[in-house]
């Protein structure tokens, strides 16, 4: 019951976060994970954040102490450390195309 508690807990942070998806949403989070240039559309947003791996939980972390969240060089090795840290996002509650889902990695 803790771990559902847990994983919904997350998944409201996350969507706080978030806000409602406009552009200035998902550019502030391309900013937030530390990519640098200008996406001038969701889109690009979108395939820009492709590119990065980082652990949600981190991420979250991370935006409260004012800093980028670590980032790993490949899916493995994300894979590895979110397994390892039990820092999982529930796959479950992804929405079909939000963000939650340009930064998901296949780790199990």
């Amino acid at each position: 019951m803790a771990r559902k508690k847990k994983a919904r807990a997350i998944v409201r942070e996350f969507d706080e976060y978030f806000g409602t998806g406009t552009l200035d949403d998902w550019q502030r989070l391309c900013r937030d994970v530390g990519l640098a240039g200008y996406y001038p559309s969701i889109t690009q947003c979108r395939k820009a954040l492709r590119t990065v791996h980082i652990n949600i939980h981190d991420l979250l972390d991370a935006v409260k102490q004012g800093r980028h969240p670590p980032r790993f060089g490949n899916p493995q090795q994300l894979a590895e450390y979110t397994v390892n840290s039990g820092k999982i996002f529930p796959k479950i509650k992804v929405k079909a195309m939000g963000p939650v889902r340009a930064l998901l990695r296949h780790i199990i």
